[in-house]
């Protein structure tokens, strides 16, 4: 099994206010930053092993590679085009199979909407499913796989919250409509 680590970048300058950066140069806020920085750390403290980090050449997930590997006391990020937000995931597959082999493991740094199409590949989500993938700035999801580009068979085995950096089971997804009825619905206090 190849351990992938699935990263979405952190909170960057917003596009309406970066000014005359091109896009490409977005850096993060000091609150992204702040707040990857301790989602890092929780991470290091989980003590999965990294073989490889891999990045989108965009500043905003170069940062947030970095703050990984500091975290990790990881010694060097590659930059993979493949990780681009307009690349597709079966390019971004192909090359990861180039690099990465059985019993290692992968954290890929990117951006929407790739990591969430990510998601759903590689966890084989169907439709009903794909459209309620929340994967939010910041957070990281463990996908194991068997073979690369294939990535079959896969295991999704959790996702690590941005904010309260607490480990759930599964892949990012939003509540189902009637899942959020009945917890407003649910007097407080009662089970």
């Amino acid at each position: 099994m190849i351990r992938i680590y699935l990263v979405r970048h952190g909170i960057a300058v917003d596009p309406a206010e970066k000014g005359t950066l091109d896009d490409d140069a977005r850096p993060l806020t000091g609150k992204g930053r702040r707040r990857f920085r301790r989602l890092a750390r929780a991470f290091a403290q989980l003590g999965e092993k990294l073989d490889f980090i891999f990045t989108s050449p965009l500043v905003r997930a170069v940062q947030t590679a970095e703050i990984l590997a500091g975290a990790l006391k990881f010694e060097e990020v590659g930059v993979l085009d493949e990780l681009r937000p307009e690349a597709g995931v079966g390019k971004l597959l192909a090359e990861t199979a180039r690099r990465v082999k059985d019993e290692q493991s992968v954290a890929l740094v990117g951006h929407d909407p790739q990591m969430t199409q990510l998601v759903i590949a590689l966890a084989g989500l169907p439709k009903e499913d794909a459209e309620r993938v929340d994967f939010k700035k910041g957070s990281i999801v463990r996908i194991d796989v068997g073979e690369l580009p294939s990535a079959r068979p896969a295991q999704p085995r959790w996702w690590m919250k941005p904010r309260s950096r607490t480990l759930a089971k599964g892949v990012p997804l939003k509540k189902k409509p009637i899942e959020e009825k009945l917890s407003k619905a649910r007097p407080t206090g009662s089970h």
